[in-house]
């Protein structure tokens, strides 16, 4: 009896023990287990989150990400990142106490969530992912903590870093159909892979569905953006003010709920679609003098305190327009809430994009960032006349407007003394991006995020236990606890991602709105389908099924 006590208290000890440092390559070996995961980036900060929380036990986690170079100043893990941990013992048997590396591809945004997944019946494509198993400490610096760590990957290294493998489940910020369309903006399109310059093959042209066995679980929604540079958003508020739509009490550079600037829906549409080709079209009405004045009238910018608008080789103030590439979900909700596109027939599509060589003539000028920090850098670029994010090669200044997520914190205080990040958020149709918005109903633009995994995959021995850990992910990643944990307070309240009172485990939505508990209780669910099923190209309706009532903005 006594040697059993001894025994079990061994066993106690040496759990202790591993779950008090955390876990390297070169210092703890090979994993256990491996699950490759490629998506978008928009739920980053909520997908470490979990990873943190819920997958990994106490003190175990290391992460890993990628830089562009030796250089770049960058946060790490824009393309690629790896979380090393030994399993939380909330995941039960096999997968507790065991060493996981989760590695997760951003490159090729969310479109690579689903294509490599999804192609070939299911079977997939093998793509590039990160591997860190075999690495030495010499491969990494660390980044900001001893448990965070850089490397830069190039074309000349990545075959030391990179692995083909096919994915073993995918993230989006949107469902998986609206991504699908064949022949639309929304079709993600392929991107070069680093170790060879070139597109994998094999990617097909015609999906439109998800294939059988697989399973896609909700994730909760995200309030995606829209914003304009820091000019541009001081001459909107002149302009306003002056039109009487913003109040007079409005001061310019401000960035609270009452100085914001407001465009309509069908505004932005027309400004996404292309349709407008420069500032000065754009005309503004005072209500006294009852005239017409261009937003480019020195009267807006005397009060704006901008000494003159930019103008391209036409003499002409253009109308920058950031949409996003092709199988990002940022681009796929925007076309979906302002244009309804693709899901009306005949609705118009974003405009195309500008060619490098007709960048000084284009009006307007249309660029595709790949991802939300190129989009954040391309903002800065038309701000500053730099060309960071590589899209804007002729070092123009432009008054541009992106879509965005809508969680991305420019670092601007209220009265604008700090400046942060030369880019604003707006209002549509009256109302910022706001999870308050979204819960009373009148903020559109935002949607359910999916994870998406085989149901089964007999050819791996361990896909139990990945679908496990991949399941236990999904439903963390759409709960309130994650959502407050993550969520941002800008100046103008609280945004980024936020459960649903339709998620399976009944989360319910308080009235009047707490932020501590972000839960929402409208719903993109489709109509006379499972409850798993939503979509972002129909207008989302009440939970009939909310048990605690609908906080609705009468204004």
């Amino acid at each position: 009896m006594k040697k059993m006590k001894k025994l079990v208290l061994s066993i106690s000890i040496a759990c202790a023990s591993q779950s008090t440092y955390a876990l390297t390559p070169w210092a703890d070996g090979t994993p256990d287990i491996v699950v490759y995961t490629s998506g978008g980036a928009a739920q980053d900060q909520a997908i470490s989150q979990v990873v943190s929380t819920t997958l990994a036990a106490s003190g175990t986690l290391d992460t890993f990400g990628d830089i562009k170079s030796t250089t770049d100043t960058a946060a790490s893990g824009s393309r690629w990142q790896a979380f090393y941990f030994r399993g939380n013992s909330n995941l039960g048997a096999g997968l507790a106490g065991k060493k996981i590396i989760l590695e997760k591809r951003s490159s090729g945004a969310a479109g690579y969530g689903v294509i490599p997944l999804y192609a070939n019946n299911g079977a997939g494509i093998a793509i590039e992912h990160l591997n860190i198993d075999g690495s030495a400490s010499s491969d990494w610096t660390t980044d900001g903590s001893a448990t965070k760590w850089k490397t830069a990957i190039t074309s000349t290294n990545a075959t030391k870093f990179l692995t083909k493998t096919v994915s073993d489940g995918g993230f989006l910020g949107v469902d998986p159909d609206v991504l699908l369309k064949p022949a639309t903006e929304n079709y993600p399109e392929q991107v070069k892979e680093l170790t060879t310059n070139a597109v994998e093959a094999g990617w097909p042209l015609d999906l439109a569905k998800t294939p059988d066995n697989f399973t896609v679980v909700n994730t909760g929604g995200l309030v995606y953006g829209v914003a304009v540079t820091e000019e541009l958003y001081r001459v909107l508020q002149a302009a306003q003010i002056l039109s009487g739509s913003l109040s007079s009490n409005a001061k310019i550079g401000y960035y609270d709920d009452a100085s914001i600037p407001s465009l309509s829906r069908n505004f932005l549409a027309s400004i996404l679609a292309g349709k407008v080709s420069n500032w000065d079209q754009v005309k503004v009405v005072d209500p006294t003098l009852k005239t017409a004045v261009s937003l480019t009238d020195p009267k807006i910018l005397s009060v704006a305190k901008v000494a003159s608008a930019p103008v391209n080789s036409n003499g002409h103030s253009v109308i920058g327009v950031g949409r996003r590439n092709k199988g990002a979900a940022i681009g796929a909700v925007a076309y979906a809430k302002l244009l309804n596109y693709p899901g009306t027939a005949r609705a118009n599509p974003p405009a195309s994009d500008t060619a490098a060589a007709d960048d000084l003539i284009a009006e307007p000028l249309v660029k595709s960032p790949g991802g939300a920090s190129a989009t954040d850098n391309l903002l800065v670029d038309w701000a500053e006349g730099t060309n960071v994010s590589g899209l804007n090669p002729k070092s123009q200044k432009v008054w541009g407007i992106a879509v965005n997520s809508g969680d991305r914190n420019p670092g601007a205080t209220v009265d604008g003394a700090t400046v942060g990040k030369k880019w604003r958020y707006v209002k549509i149709d009256g109302y910022a991006p706001t999870i308050e918005n979204v819960a009373a109903g009148v903020y559109p633009l935002w949607a359910e995020g999916s994870v998406l995994y085989r149901t089964d995959k007999a050819s791996d021995p361990q896909w139990a236990l990945k679908k496990g850990l991949l399941k236990a992910f999904a439903d963390d990643l759409g709960s309130p606890t994650v959502a407050k944990a993550v969520n941002k307070t800008n100046t103008f309240g609280l945004s980024g991602i936020f459960a649903t009172t339709k998620d399976i485990r009944g989360f319910k939505a308080s009235v009047p709105f707490d932020p501590t508990n972000p839960v929402v209780a409208l719903t993109h669910n489709c109509y006379g389908t499972n409850t798993n099923t939503t979509s972002t190209s129909i207008v989302p309706v009440a939970d009939e099924s909310a048990t605690n009532g609908l906080q609705l903005q009468l204004k």
